[in-house]
């Protein structure tokens, strides 16, 4: 609903976006204000036609003479009879424009520190001249969540992004108010119940964590618990509470101009919605709390004249209960919901807003975008000016706002930013790593990949600059890491669509615990978003110090599979913006099959025009884009050939043939993208758990399947030259152009799928705004362009020719008929290369001429001042003379008064704004990570190989030499370069005995635990902690300490075992990866190493011996029964005590008569 008024008394437009103590504070000049964007006052959030203000404002035009102010919420009011007089009650609601939408499209907070629904309530009462009014402001909960609403399976709310980035939009939300409104109160009343207690303790948690903790008052109360327990006697408890705030706070209260009371607090009051609940709680302030103050304050007498106050309580009542079905409406599609309607007509309305989500919503939200959309910039031009420039200068013309993006280099920063992709096809993400092959790890890839790169023999690509040890060790700033296949492509993952998966939960601890490997407690590594689709995820690691920094983070995916309805095929994206500059992640699986080339390409097509970011963005329109996935290309070439140039390092020979790699040179796909050079082994298809190519029936050829391409954008902006011409011209200051330099590139060797992971990593440039050189800039070239108002005022004198006397002003001539003057005139005024749009006389002596900008009206109007026309007498209207008139000509620039003194005020309201809501200081020292704890050449302990008694310093040697044995090894020019695959493993010896004492300190160095995962917050066991080099000085207790700390670790990593028994539980395991972790929010950690806090089962600490070691012991106790030993009261499986280098035995098959309870009588 919008609504618009006008006064009675002078029929001028009233602006309703300002309360009544605003407009008390502000006085009349806010009225006639010809620029509402230099106007100080609050009312323009809540001003939902300021973008069809802009043109006129741009053309110096007063819009209050063109159009009135729209409010969009309600508006109520009526009259109630008083003793003589009557009186005029109303209730307004003000929704914000700055964070539009519907229900389930827009929830949380945004990164400027608006909420979705934020809606400003505000009660008046008018009585003779007496004006009493409170506000209360609404919104939902100030945290990045999200809610998807009645989709496939459940609208869960989830948060999505974690709390500890999330703090300083929450202060800007709090301090925008405060600055606003004064002192804030928060009413929460979200429930105890599934999301919402979830939602409300991380509500808590932030709160009293952030800087308002000790000047924020915070009151829960659930609301739906509280009513069905205790009915209304309930509420008595949230109105003492309230009431004393409000008698801090007061209320407005004026007579006539001279005002008496003042409101320095504002409630703010939320449920999930802000929509039924809320609604009850406002009502309960406007009619039980405030009504009898504003009347006291009136002169109405509560105790004396009860009629007249039930009768000021029955009209308030009746325009609340309207307000409510009012904000509902817009946030929701129907009206509200309680307030004493009928159980019928709610349930009526609850469908009614199943069927305008399902159905209507997108396009409302489409709707309000465009409708509060002010820039007058369009296309990419419009981001890139988001992107560079205060949202409150993007009103300008456009040449005066590409005028400033042309001289960007003058007040940016450029840092430079470290970052890595990745991709690896999982098979269905079951195994975070084999038991066989336990010297490998996920980190070999994400950390260690430089390692792996042997240039002696054409292994891997690293740059030249990326080869001492700074470099080498210095800490990734953003890791992207994208799956396929993270779940099995079955009917019912691909039905549950981008639903998260538990998978998708377990990845993301996992990975973050392994990221943590070497970094510093302070700057450790966050996982900021992550992003499903069936099989397709993508996951989103930062650095905490650079976390904070991020802006406008969103994520979105779109299906290929069978034409577009199923997600066994799609993509994920995520972007975000870092100063500046924009980054945006993909990761794609592309359709299979070795012929399907002209699908793949279509998959590609169908991606960048389908997957839509929010505010109109897509994949192609950021700086930077990073492209992986599992894209499927193959390598036309038999399988033998294939296996042959890859034995020979003939990596050109294959690239000749590699499907990608012609497809993008015939300009098909990933035009104007960029990949490093592809120096290593096809990643597709391996057997499991060896190094050979397929071996089954299909013997499918081997191919380059797994990708990573990126591609930046070089921005160049139009100018206008020294006679306001717009022209291409790179005039700018010189940058030197860097498109992202690639570091590394090249594959790891983990074989627990049937491909290999492949990794990158690149240096790229942020740019960082400066605040005071952009504000410089922008007062420089707003003084040259000249005012808003592209306008030229022309006076005409005409004079004789002769006698140099001017025309009698009896002499009306009719130069608006003439066709000869007007071209002759426009022909003068274009000589300068102006571009005249209009012509217009305000009389027979006055002309305007309109030009395309301000630049062109300037230099017009400083050649044409006191420029002469010679003219004959043959025009109409002049009397015919000898020598004929002179016409002279004196020009100014209309309607410019104080044109300056304006623009700079608005430049500085601007920038102030800006530091406000969106703050452009970065430190320079978050893009320099804090020095890595374990990223030192130390030398662990030796090993042994019995096969050859070869010694091996650490794990990395062992790998390195296997790798050169089987495939980098180095051959002689003369000797032919091919070499047979590699073996398979031998198979795998169980040792059936195992001496404890002197298997603990050869068996188990600290090396082999710092890949695994464990349960406390270190990610390794260290050895100075753990002294396991002697057990035999060790007392009884010392040891059992030491085998806690060491077997809190699990071995096995299988995750299904674990979540089928949990399935089996009645506790709730939460998907949401961003929970926040306090005593009062119970998370699981791992699914490997599950903590139920609310199971006396499986509860355990540090005094208790009898916990299940890990998933393999909880299936396979009964197999390795005869193979185990007891220490102390701890059961240790021979699994966890064989010699290092003898491969233990695979993961024994889960029975099929395995149940719950044979779970229970080994617990």
């Amino acid at each position: 609903m919008f609504y618009f008024a006008r006064s009675n008394i002078d029929g001028k437009p009233f602006d309703l976006t300002v309360n009544i103590q605003n407009r008390s504070r502000l006085g009349d000049e806010m009225l006639t204000s010809s620029d509402i964007y230099t106007r100080g006052d609050t009312g323009l959030n809540f001003l939902w036609n300021k973008g069809l203000m802009g043109p006129l404002i741009r053309a110096g035009i007063n819009p209050s003479d063109w159009l009135v102010s729209i409010i969009c919420g309600g508006f109520e009011v009526c009259t109630v009879y008083c003793s003589a007089g009557q009186a005029r009650v109303g209730v307004v609601s003000r929704v914000s424009a700055q964070r539009p939408g519907t229900r389930f499209h827009v929830r949380g907070i945004n990164d400027c520190g608006d909420v979705a629904n934020f809606v400003e309530t505000e009660q008046f009462i008018y009585l003779g001249d007496s004006v009493s009014s409170y506000i209360q402001v609404r919104g939902t909960v100030p945290l990045f969540w999200e809610q998807p609403g009645l989709q496939v399976g459940s609208h869960k709310i989830s948060l999505s992004r974690p709390l500890e980035i999330s703090m300083s939009a929450f202060e800007r939300h709090f301090m925008n108010l405060i600055s606003q409104y004064g002192s804030v109160g928060v009413v929460n009343l979200l429930g105890c119940k599934q999301g919402e207690a979830m939602l409300s303790k991380a509500y808590q948690e932030q709160h009293r964590k952030s800087s308002f903790r000790n000047t924020i008052h915070h009151i829960i109360f659930d609301y739906h618990s509280e009513l069905q327990s205790k009915g209304a006697k309930s509420l008595e408890w949230i109105n003492q509470q309230i009431s004393r705030l409000i008698d801090d706070w007061g209320y407005f209260h004026a007579n006539g101009q001279q005002v008496e009371l003042c409101q320095t607090g504002v409630l703010r009051i939320n449920c999930v919605d802000c929509l039924d609940r809320t609604n009850a709680i406002e009502t309960l302030v406007g009619v039980q709390i405030i009504l009898p103050k504003m009347l006291m304050s009136l002169g109405v007498n509560v105790k004396d004249q009860h009629n007249v106050i039930n009768r000021f309580v029955d009209g308030i009542k009746q325009l609340w209960q309207q307000n409510g079905d009012h904000v509902s409406r817009i946030y929701a599609g129907t009206g509200a919901l309680g307030s004493g309607r009928s159980k019928l007509r709610d349930a009526q309305r609850t469908a009614v807003r199943t069927i305008q989500h399902s159905f209507f919503d997108s396009a409302k939200q489409e709707a309000m975008h465009m409708l509060l959309s002010n820039s007058s910039l369009q296309g990419w031009m419009k981001l890139v000016g988001e992107q560079y420039l205060p949202r409150r200068l993007l009103h300008s013309t456009p040449i005066l706002l590409t005028n400033i993006l042309h001289r960007y280099p003058e007040f940016i920063q450029i840092h430079n930013l470290r970052l890595f992709v990745g991709t690896w096809n999982v098979n269905g993400g079951k195994h975070f790593r084999s038991v066989a092959h336990k010297h490998e790890c996920v980190t070999d890839w994400l950390l260690d990949l430089a390692q792996t790169v042997n240039q002696n023999v054409n292994w891997g690509y690293k740059s030249p600059d990326f080869t001492d040890s700074d470099e080498l060790n210095k800490p990734m700033d953003v890791f992207a890491i994208g799956f396929e296949e993270i779940v099995d492509l079955t009917t019912s993952n691909i039905v549950a669509g981008s639903k998260p998966s538990a998978n998708q939960r377990d990845w993301g601890q996992f990975l973050q615990r392994h990221l943590n490997r070497d970094t510093d407690e302070q700057d450790s590594y966050l996982l900021i978003t992550s992003v499903q689709l069936v099989g397709v995820c993508l996951f989103l690691f930062v650095r905490k110090r650079l976390a904070g920094s991020l802006r406008n983070i969103a994520t979105s995916s779109v299906k290929t599979g069978l034409g577009g309805t199923a997600g066994n095929k799609g993509a994920v994206a995520i972007r975000f913006q870092l100063g500046a500059t924009s980054i945006c992640f993909v990761c794609s699986h592309f359709t299979a099959g070795q012929s399907a080339v002209r699908e793949r390409n279509d998959d590609f097509q169908e991606i960048c025009r389908r997957l839509s970011l929010p505010n109109g963005r897509n994949i192609l329109s950021h700086d930077y884009v990073f492209w992986c996935g599992d894209f499927n290309y193959r390598i036309n070439l038999s399988g033998n050939e294939v296996k042959r140039l890859s034995a020979q390092s003939s990596w050109l020979d294959l690239l000749r043939y590699d499907q990608l790699t012609i497809e993008k040179l015939a300009g098909n796909v990933f035009r104007g993208f960029e990949e490093g050079p592809v120096r290593f082994a096809p990643t597709y298809k391996y057997d499991l758990f060896c190094d050979d190519y397929d071996t089954s029936e299909k013997a499918r050829s081997p191919a380059w399947t797994d990708r990573i391409l990126w591609r930046r954008v070089k921005l160049t902006f139009p100018k206008t030259d020294e006679n306001g011409i717009i022209c291409m011209q790179n005039n700018s200051p010189s940058i030197k152009w860097n498109p992202g330099r690639l570091l590394l590139y090249n594959r790891a060797e983990l074989k627990t799928s049937d491909h290999r992971p492949v990794g990158a990593i690149f240096n790229i440039e942020v740019h960082v705004i400066s605040r005071q050189s952009r504000r410089k800039v922008i007062s420089d070239i707003t003084e040259n362009y000249g005012p808003i108002n592209a306008t030229v005022q022309v006076d005409l004198k005409i004079i004789e020719s002769n006698s140099k006397q001017l025309l009698s002003e009896d002499v009306k001539p009719y130069l608006l008929n003439d066709t000869d003057f007007l071209e002759s005139l426009k022909l003068i005024g274009s000589s300068r290369d102006g571009t005249i749009l209009l012509l217009h006389f305000l009389d027979p002596l006055t002309i305007l001429l309109i030009y395309a900008n301000s630049k062109q009206a300037s230099i017009a109007a400083a050649f044409l001042d006191n420029y002469i026309i010679p003219w004959d007498s043959s025009s109409n209207g002049l009397p015919k003379i000898t020598g004929g008139y002179e016409i002279h000509l004196s020009t100014s620039l209309y309607n410019s008064t104080n044109w300056l003194d304006r623009m700079q005020r608005l430049i500085e309201i601007s920038e102030r704004e800006e530091s406000n809501i969106n703050d452009c200081r970065i430190p320079a020292e978050i893009f320099n990570a804090l020095p890595s704890i374990k990223k030192l050449d130390k030398q662990r302990p030796s090993k042994v190989d019995d096969n050859n008694g070869q010694t091996f310093n650490n794990d990395n040697d062992f790998e390195n030499d296997i790798t050169n044995l089987t495939i980098n090894r180095a051959v002689e020019p003369s000797q032919p370069r091919n070499r047979p695959p590699p073996p398979r493993p031998a198979p795998p010896l169980i040792k059936q005995s195992v001496n404890i004492s002197s298997s603990i300190s050869s068996n188990y160095s600290k090396d082999e635990f710092d890949d695994y995962p464990t349960n406390n917050n270190n990610n390794s066991v260290d050895a100075k902690k753990v002294n396991i080099s002697d057990p035999l000085s060790q007392t009884d207790n010392e040891i059992d300490s030491e085998f806690d700390k060491i077997f809190s670790i699990s071995h096995s990593l299988t995750t299904s075992p674990v979540h089928e028994f949990s399935s089996k539980l009645n506790t709730t395991i939460s998907n949401d990866l961003f929970t926040p972790y306090n005593d009062s929010i119970h998370m699981v950690s791992s699914c490997v190493d599950l903590n139920f806090q609310d199971n006396s089962i499986l509860q355990h600490d540090n005094n208790n011996k009898n916990r299940i070691l890990s998933t393999t012991d909880l299936i396979g106790l009964e197999f390795e029964k005869t193979n185990s030993t007891i220490i102390g009261d701890t059961t240790l499986s021979s699994t966890h005590l064989l010699d290092p280098v003898i491969v233990p035995p695979p993961l024994p098959q889960r029975p099929e008569n395995f149940k719950s309870s044979h779970l229970e009588q080994y617990l």
